[in-house]
């Protein structure tokens, strides 16, 4: 029988579980999504995103540490043994969903790298038609590929053990903490920046009254936090048996909102004031992520003092954030399959190879990327949605009272059991379907599921990734080495020597 460990934790400090926990959160979004919808929505939707997180994000990824600590699996493995084999695929679609969103993702992470060595080239200073030059250096082109595949070669050694992971977060989130303030306290130097933030982060509380406003607020929650991914059942099965939970998720979820904040800060003031005009400004905020930053970002570093520096410090901190989320998600990948007791070394290989291979079609065809970033990025709802039923079955209560308030200083109230039970899981459906609903307008065949953008495409995947997610899971169910989550002691477990071996 399998021992527990009593000696060691799976995290050197709390300050490690910490920096890996943030930066699996913080990603491109923060820098790239988060300023572009407080520029278009200003300071309502601020408000939002923080009620938004702590209504419903921060109590869903509450539940995902909980399930991982409680049971020492992956998702899969904590939905069998809190709440029965027949719930596995639950943990399962909502892994798979997180790790195709991110096999495109790590496209993305190549074009930025790309846009980092030419920022410190200066290679795209000068270019009259920035547009074209994103087009052609994101359509397979040969040096986005290598900086496409040398990032993901460097994954592996990064995550082949749970000690690097952790080394790796504690090294890359302070740097790029650093990177933004500085950043931010130079953008907050120009003239005209003030100006730009009062227009940004002004609303009238009317303005809360806009549905679209909490619509896309939750959804930056989602995405940027991480709830309803699974990732902090991967992360936090590592973690130690009194290590506090509510601090911990109030820190990772204010620490990933306050790096959009300071992304935010960064970029607005110098998009207000070198666009010339309020209305150029939110026609650049309006242009999205790529428009934004590929085209719209670059235009203005060529205007800027020390342009070539502030580009370079800029793109090296959204590199950062790329690389921080897609060393999390392969983690969270092979988790599974290390449960069932193959090689870390191999699944970390493994989840690496599958990624590049799913992504191709994304590298080689921008909409391709549209279509699967669309379409795993809103399967994440139904994570969500996951994430709350198993607070539902399980019992929040008994979650709060018997497990995560006993090993925290800050205690947690009634109100969770309604948010994590409740509240969460039916908004994470509500706004699915409020996005359903729009795709429906998105392309008048929105029935074909062969389309980039269409509700037919997202249907029709969906059904083929629970297909497959009722096939990993029998194995799972199967093959999940362990029952650490013992009904009759009501504490969490120690953390097996099974587990310590990959630290």
């Amino acid at each position: 029988m399998e021992t527990l460990n009593k000696k060691k934790d799976g995290y050197s400090s709390r300050f490690g579980l910490l920096m890996v926990m943030v930066g699996g959160s913080v990603g491109t979004g923060n820098l790239w999504r988060f300023p572009r919808l407080v520029c278009t929505y200003g300071g309502a939707f601020v408000i939002a995103a923080v009620v938004s997180l702590l209504i419903i994000a921060i109590p869903l990824v509450m539940v995902e540490n909980f399930a991982g600590r409680a049971s020492r699996h992956s998702a899969p493995g904590a939905f069998r043994d809190l709440l029965g084999s027949k719930w596995t695929i639950m943990g399962t679609f909502a892994t798979l969903c997180y790790f195709m969103m991110h096999c495109n993702y790590t496209v993305i992470l190549a074009w930025v790298v790309r846009y980092l060595f030419m920022s410190i080239t200066g290679s795209y200073f000068g270019v009259e038609d920035k547009l074209e030059l994103f087009t052609n250096v994101a359509s397979a082109d040969w040096g986005t590929a290598v900086c496409w595949l040398v990032p993901m070669a460097l994954v592996f050694f990064c995550t082949n053990r749970q000690g690097f992971l952790e080394k790796t977060a504690k090294f890359i989130v302070p740097i790029m903490l650093v990177i933004l303030v500085g950043l931010a306290c130079y953008s907050m130097t120009q003239p005209g920046a003030v100006e730009g933030l009062k227009y940004s982060f002004g609303f009238e509380f009317s303005e809360l009254l806009n549905a679209n406003i909490w619509i896309q607020a939750i959804t930056q929650d989602f995405w940027s936090l991480g709830s309803g991914t699974m990732l902090c059942v991967t992360l936090s099965k590592y973690s130690a048996k009194k290590e506090d939970i509510v601090v911990n998720t109030n820190v990772q979820g204010f620490g990933d909102i306050s790096f959009a904040m300071l992304g935010t800060l960064v970029v607005l003031p110098c998009i207000f004031t070198f666009a010339g005009s309020t209305e150029d400004a939110l026609a650049l905020a309006q242009s999205g992520n790529n428009g934004l930053t590929f085209v719209g970002l670059t235009n203005l570093f060529e205007t800027l003092p020390m342009g070539r520096v502030i580009g370079t410090l800029f793109f090296l901190s959204l590199a950062f954030a790329a690389f921080t989320s897609i060393i999390a998600v392969t983690t969270v990948f092979a988790g599974p399959f290390i449960d069932m007791g193959w090689n870390r070394k191999k699944c970390i290989a493994g989840a690496i190879f599958f990624q590049v291979l799913l992504g191709f079609p994304s590298f080689m065809n921008q909409d391709i990327l549209t279509n699967q970033d669309t379409t795993w990025g809103f399967g994440i709802f139904i994570g969500g949605m996951f994430s709350g039923i198993l607070a539902m079955k399980f019992g929040a209560r008994r979650m709060r009272e018997k497990f995560i308030n006993p090993v925290s200083d800050r205690k947690i109230t009634r109100a969770f059991d309604i948010k994590a039970g409740y509240i969460a899981p039916i908004v994470s459906g509500i706004v699915l379907l409020v996005w359903l609903k729009d795709a429906i307008g998105w392309d008048e065949q929105w029935w074909n599921p062969f389309r980039t953008e269409s509700v037919g495409t997202l249907l029709f995947q969906w059904a083929v990734g629970f297909v497959a997610a009722y096939f990993f899971a029998k194995k799972f169910n199967k093959d999940t080495i362990g029952v650490y989550y013992d009904p009759g002691k009501e504490e969490f477990p120690e953390i097996p020597e099974r587990i310590m071996d990959e630290v």
